[in-house]
């Protein structure tokens, strides 16, 4: 049986004010199969709970017109009965109460005086009740799903993280996806695994080994007590892979600076991360970034893991970047997955989750080769010849007592 004329006014009015458009023939059918009070508030609800909805308020507060179309939504909203109808008709879906007699007056008068009944939803629909009574109606509208895993290798769906993405653009790097690079990865992973962790804290003490003077060194000198960056400061990295060897930062490591900084918050030490020159239980945070590998393989790896552990304090975190082989031979300066698991298998330390190491059966990707040009992106799995390998990032524990 066909619904009656009303009923399909009353459901085309609840769609226009929403999501502004009419239902589809579908949409109208089924909403007009068994109309109540009861159902047209789960029409509401509904649709104010859709994606659909959430770009329309999300344009609201951010100044945008959120229609492609915005005379024909202006037409579909003109069908919406008078200017009275209109806006207590407005009231009952955006607000899920009766108009007041001021708010009636006030908005209809500001259609009288020109305004389109799209400025009376947007206002409406950027008012403080609107956020009140959406949250009530729908308090899980905002949460999306998103890559939290902290020990992985290096992970591309980080990029869809929002509060990931916000650690990377306040370290002065690109979020475009195209950019991606396993750097900038590692760089954004410390500070967020750090921040989860509950240890990046404004009296924290940090340590970084293998250094160099890269640029999260001076935001987290921004954010922490103390930051002491280690390296040999010697060699050949004094001129290649950013001249991050670079003697000279010891002396003007304001030089090196991509920003402002709290200089009395970070000093730089030449010191062999195998040997650090620290006293027992100094630091909150350890960390290294791609540099164990170059310590003299894997006996000197797992030297500097137990130094780095040594100068922790017990429950401090121990963060570590190196390199993963994920297909083909040894290589040097990469480590074999089986490696990988002797490094942190020391007393004292311990994961703090399991490590995600299936990343790169997700994902289809092409290994940028080293050799030939290492400056392509994304820059997340790369390779010497037939040996692939990307970053694992890893966070461990120091006990809280000894064993």
């Amino acid at each position: 049986m066909a619904a009656e004329p009303a009923t399909v006014c009353l459901i085309d009015d609840v769609f226009w004010i929403i999501l502004g458009r009419a239902p589809s023939v579908i949409e109208a059918r089924e909403e007009s199969r068994s109309l109540t009070p009861d159902s047209m508030r789960t029409l509401r609800l509904r649709l104010l709970a859709s994606p659909e909805f959430l770009q329309i308020r999300d344009a609201w507060r951010e100044g945008r017109d959120p229609y492609a179309d915005p005379h024909r939504v202006e037409r579909g909203l003109s069908s919406v009965g008078t200017p009275t109808e209109f806006v207590s008709r407005a009231y009952e879906c955006l607000l899920g109460r009766p108009v007041d007699a001021g708010g009636l007056a006030h908005y209809v008068d500001a259609i009288a005086g020109g305004d389109t009944r799209r400025q009376i939803l947007r206002a409406l629909g950027s008012s403080d009740e609107f956020d009140r009574h959406h949250l009530e109606l729908a308090p899980q509208s905002d949460v999306l799903l998103h890559d939290t895993q902290l020990c992985e290798l290096a992970n591309p769906a980080k990029w869809d993280n929002p509060e990931w993405v916000s650690i990377l653009r306040s370290l002065g790097l690109s979020d475009d996806k195209r950019s991606m690079h396993r750097k900038p990865y590692e760089f954004a992973q410390l500070v967020y695994g750090c921040r989860r962790l509950g240890v990046l804290r404004e009296d924290a003490h940090i340590v970084s080994v293998g250094a160099g003077h890269e640029l999260v060194l001076y935001w987290l000198a921004n954010h922490v007590r103390r930051v002491v960056a280690t390296d040999m400061y010697e060699g050949v990295w004094q001129d290649v892979q950013g001249r991050e060897g670079d003697p000279d930062v010891l002396r003007r490591p304001e030089d090196y600076a991509p920003f402002t900084y709290r200089k009395d918050h970070l000093a730089f030490m030449r010191m062999d991360g195998r040997h650090l020159e620290f006293a027992d239980g100094t630091f909150d945070v350890a960390y290294s970034l791609s540099s164990i590998e170059h310590f003299g393989g894997l006996p000197g790896a797992a030297a500097t893991v137990h130094e780095m552990s040594r100068v922790l304090k017990p429950g401090g975190i121990l963060a570590l970047a190196t390199e993963y082989v994920l297909s083909g031979p040894p290589h040097d300066e990469t480590f074999q997955p089986g490696e990988i698991a002797q490094l942190i298998d020391q007393p004292g330390l311990e994961l703090v989750q399991p490590i995600d190491d299936r990343v790169y059966q997700r994902y289809t990707y092409a290994a940028i080769d080293l050799y030939r040009n290492p400056y392509q992106t994304p820059h997340m799995v790369v390779r010497f010849n037939d040996t692939v390998f990307t970053t694992v990032m890893i966070f461990l524990r120091r006990a809280r007592t000894d064993r």
